[in-house]
Order: structure tokens, then sequence, then C-alpha cells
């Protein structure tokens, strides 16, 4: 089940705290789980930040389903990473 106050909690931190960068969207996979009609996904990204090579993070998060076709393999999404664990990002 998804826990929603925890991610909505998350993302504001990350959003005042985090890096911006951008990252590519290598895949990405249903989960299974929504929340209001919005499906919950797997994303494989390929993370960019200034000054640092790429790498690779699994990450999972609740999309709108209006946005969804938007995260094809390929795309370019913005980010925010955590600059204390740089697996931990939020796409936005």
């Amino acid at each position: 089940m998804i826990d929603l106050a925890k991610q909505a909690e998350e993302a504001r931190r990350l959003l005042q705290v985090g890096t911006r960068g951008h990252a590519m969207v290598m895949s990405v996979r249903p989960t299974g789980e929504a929340l209001d009609d919005n499906p919950q996904a797997e994303l494989e990204l390929c993370v960019a930040l200034a000054g640092q090579e790429p790498y690779k993070v699994t990450h999972r998060q609740v999309i709108s389903r209006v946005a969804i076709g938007g995260f094809l393999p390929g795309a370019k999404v913005p980010i925010r990473v955590d600059p204390q664990d740089p697996t931990n990002v939020l796409v936005a």
C-alpha cells in the first residue's frame, strides 16, 4: 500500500533541499498500485547532475495518469536529488 503522507512529506523536503538535475528515463514498469486512479510506476533513471558522472537509480513514484505518457524510455525529466543520499530522488 502507498503511504501517501510519507511520500508527500519526502517530496516537500526534496523540493526544498534537493539538488536540481535531470534524468533520462531508461524504463518504466507499473507496480500495480495506484492512488486516486493515478498509477505508481517503477522508473529506471539515468541521473545527471552538474559536475558529476551520470548514474542509474531505480525509483518508485505515483505519476498523474495524464502525465504518464511523458515518461517513455528516452524522455528527460527534471529531478531533485537528496544531497545526503543520491539514490533518493523525486521527479519534479
